[in-house]
């Protein structure tokens, strides 16, 4: 079995990366490469594909996944062979993927870009997941957000993302006169208006979901109780 181990940042605990990772059918939507999970009868099946450059890989099996404090690990059992992603939370995020398919060439380099892709993607849902829900209030489609701040707006993209499941969306600010609308095109943050009665501006973004900070927002004054809309 050929194993590649990728090290990601990760600023929250074990709570927080369980209430991600135990709903795979949210969260291998968020990964950098075609994932996804079906339920086939009484079966959960999994399948993952890579389409960049070179590498070009595919793999479908039946999904089992356990949780032992600190890790959490997935094992998809397919007819071409084994492949096993599993992560640590334990002063940031090990992530492992580790795969027995015999005959798949560049293996090395497929597992390195499924250790990394999968981690951060974790890393970061379950960051965002963490920061948000203990302040929401509400569906995660028409929710309130107590004490918000523009450093929460990366967060609340992601918890968006993370709960509707779709990598396309708009979401709306609220807070009497002012406002913000985001707009998200397949998990690329595009754009971010905002203004009051007199007026507004427009921030450019053009990052994907994963990769935007609190920095890409700096430019907006947005603080206070807001209500939040999502449309897809």
């Amino acid at each position: 079995m050929e194993s590649r181990t990728a090290e990601v940042p990760f600023s929250a605990g074990w709570e927080a990366l369980v209430g991600v990772a135990s709903r795979p059918e949210r969260v291998f939507s968020t990964f950098p490469y075609e994932a996804g999970v079906i339920q086939r009868g009484e079966k959960v099946f999994a399948r993952f594909a890579i389409r960049k450059f070179l590498l070009k890989f595919e793999f479908e099996g039946v999904l089992e996944f356990t949780f032992n404090e600190p890790h959490v690990t997935y094992v998809v059992k397919g007819p071409r062979g084994l492949l096993i992603l599993s992560f640590a939370a334990d002063r940031g995020l090990i992530a492992k993927a580790s795969a027995d398919i015999p005959g798949e060439r560049m293996l090395g380099k497929k597992l390195e870009f499924l250790a990394k892709g999968s981690g951060t993607a974790l890393a970061r849902m379950a960051e965002s997941h963490h920061t948000i829900a203990a302040r929401a209030f509400g569906s995660p489609q028409n929710f309130i957000i107590r004490n918000f701040e523009p450093s929460l707006m990366a967060h609340t993209i992601r918890y968006v993302r993370f709960h509707i499941g779709s990598p396309s969306f708009t979401l709306r600010g609220e807070n009497g006169g002012e406002w913000f609308t985001v707009t998200v095109e397949n998990d690329i943050v595009r754009m971010v208006e905002y203004g009051s009665d007199s007026g507004s501006s427009i921030i450019e973004v053009e990052k994907g979901i994963l990769n935007v900070g609190a920095e890409d927002f700096e430019g907006i004054d947005a603080k206070g109780e807001y209500v939040i809309r999502i449309r897809e």
